[in-house]
C-alpha cells in the first residue's frame, strides 16, 4: 500500500521522505486535506546520474 503524508507534515521533512522514496524505491503520496494532490516518485534507473535530464537543468523547475 502507498504511504500518503500530508503536505504539513511533509514539509519539514521533505529530504528525508524524498530519500526515503529514492531508497525503497516506493512511491509517497501527498495529500492536503486529506486529498492526495502529488506523488513522489523514484527517478526511472539510469537517469538518477545524469543532471540534464532533470527538470531544474532545463530551466523548467517549479517555485514554490
Amino acid at each position: 500500500m502507498t504511504e500518503a503524508v500530508s503536505i504539513t507534515h511533509a514539509r519539514p521533512i521533505l529530504s528525508d521522505i524524498a530519500r526515503r522514496v529514492a531508497t525503497t524505491c516506493e512511491p509517497i503520496v501527498l495529500t492536503d486535506h486529506g486529498q492526495a494532490i502529488a506523488t513522489i516518485v523514484p527517478m526511472p534507473p539510469g537517469q538518477a546520474d545524469d543532471p540534464g535530464d532533470r527538470p531544474e537543468a532545463a530551466g523548467e523547475a517549479l517555485a514554490g
